[in-house]
């Protein structure tokens, strides 16, 4: 009466066999997943930090359009420029179509924020153009 039986102690060890087997399973789908995660958030992660490096330097963007807004092309046409501590105003009015496909074309492909863009047409070959980019 003292005695275990050999067959209890083989079975309690294949029921904790079989629950360590199940839990071992369940972390391996657990831990896929947080790899998964990871993966996504290391990814947007690197999308940050590339987009910061583009947006975030004031300094270079207001330098950058202040010797672009300096051309002569775009002062002869009447380009106004007003800066202020964080945005500049751009103003045009009649400006020929072609000094603002040129203008559009230098602004819109940069990195730059712009807050308002009103674009009007006054007649075949001349617009208006008022436009609020800021820091």
């Amino acid at each position: 009466m003292n005695r275990i039986n050999p067959i209890h102690i083989v079975a309690l060890l294949t029921v904790i066999l079989i629950f360590s087997l199940y839990t071992l399973q369940g972390s391996k789908q657990e831990m896929e997943e947080n790899k998964a995660s990871y993966k996504t958030t290391q990814a947007i992660a690197h999308k940050l930090v590339s987009l910061k490096n583009v947006y975030a330097n004031q300094t270079k963007n207001k330098l950058s359009l202040q010797r672009m807004l300096t051309d002569s092309s775009f002062q002869s046409a009447g380009v106004v420029t007003k800066f202020k501590k964080a945005s500049v105003s751009i103003k045009a009015n009649n400006i020929d179509l072609r000094t603002l496909n040129l203008l559009l074309g230098k602004l819109l492909n940069t990195a730059y924020v712009i807050e308002s863009m009103k674009l009007t047409r006054v007649n075949e070959s001349k617009a208006d153009l008022h436009m609020e980019i800021r820091w």
